[in-house]
């Protein structure tokens, strides 16, 4: 028996109209990243302080290597100590200093306890130093296995299983305490470099989370029940290449999941609110926001009181193997052709 095709060939019209506007927002989101990323050279406090977390990162990451010789990353560590002078010089101290100097003191401490004294970049650790330590940290540390499986032991996959999409919430506000905890949570999430460049934008007073959740189109229902609404977004100046230009849909998905883990851990109802948009619609949301164009808006988050009882969809997961492809082969050729 023959079959029919899936769809039928859309008009030549309607097919140019769609890839005009693709392009048209393409070129929105690309002028976006262009004026705020450090491509063209650092222009401002935060390309400037996404430098210096990428700097300092790199020391940490070299420090906890298992074979880290002295001397390791020396050019970075310079770049590093430039950078922070520069830092201060137009926008004072603050954590982002006191986290790098630490790393510094660490990365200096290494190489002069493995026989490789550094002058010059000790001279130039000691004329950025104010004496003043509020107790952040940086560097590296030593853990242990005890410690980590001691602090980890929970079923994570039965609480993973018990997290459901929820759109029935019990009235009343939620405990703003809740609200920290939970962002708390997000903010271990990994990030590149560990430069995190994600913020949550937490609206809970009645009025401005309707104003908010009225620019989404996938909250029909249950809107009026949420006590709360998380904007996720990362900022597009703590990006540098062509080759980052996704990056922070990346860090801006893993930072959003973790804070819904984070609702869920602190016994709250979460669901996630989608935001693919056009430009059009985006500037909407920050003319009403005042959320800043270097700021890239990953998704919205509902969240609020769980009833007592509920019904939720099942929401069935494919099988595993629709998900999970262990040791496919290689092409070999393609490797050695390199």
């Amino acid at each position: 028996m023959s079959r029919s095709p899936l769809e039928a060939a859309q008009p030549l019209g309607s097919r140019l109209h769609k890839a005009t506007d693709l392009a048209v927002n393409l070129f929105y989101d690309g002028r976006r990243y262009w004026r705020h990323s450090f491509t063209s050279g650092v222009r401002g406090k935060e390309n400037l302080r996404a430098r210096i977390a990428i700097g300092l990162h790199f020391l940490e990451y070299g420090l906890s290597l298992s074979g880290a010789r002295p001397g390791h990353g020396l050019d970075k560590a310079r770049q590093l100590a430039i950078d922070l002078g520069t830092y201060i010089d137009h926008y004072g101290r603050d954590a982002t200093v006191e986290i790098a100097l630490k790393t510094l003191d660490e990365y200096l401490a290494f190489n002069a306890k493995g026989g490789a004294p550094l002058p010059d970049l000790q001279a130039q650790r000691e004329a950025l130093s104010d004496g003043r330590d509020t107790g952040l940290r940086g560097g590296s540390e030593v853990v242990t296995a005890d410690d980590i499986r001691a602090r980890s032991q929970i079923d994570l996959l039965s609480f993973a299983e018990a997290r459901h999409s929820i759109r029935q919430f019990a009235p009343g506000p939620v405990d703003p305490t809740k609200i920290e905890r939970a962002v708390r949570i997000a903010q271990q999430s990994p990030s590149s470099c560990n430069r995190q460049t994600c913020r949550a934008w937490i609206w809970t007073e009645p009025q401005a989370l309707q104003q908010v959740i009225a620019l989404q189109n996938g909250n029909r229902g249950f809107g009026d029940q949420l006590a709360g609404v998380a904007l996720v977004t990362s900022d597009l100046a703590h990006w540098e290449t062509a080759a980052e230009r996704y990056q922070g849909w990346v860090d801006g998905g893993m930072f959003a999941m973790s804070l819904a883990y984070g609702f869920h851990a602190e016994g709250l109802g979460a669901v996630m609110l989608n935001w693919s948009v056009t430009r059009q619609r985006d500037r909407e949301l920050r003319a009403l926001t005042g959320i800043p164009e270097s700021s890239l808006v990953i998704t919205m988050l509902g969240f609020g009181n769980l009833p007592e009882r509920l019904t939720v969809p099942v929401s069935q997961r494919k099988p595993l193997e629709l998900a999970l492809s262990l040791n496919t082969p290689l092409n070999r050729s393609a490797s050695a052709g390199r």
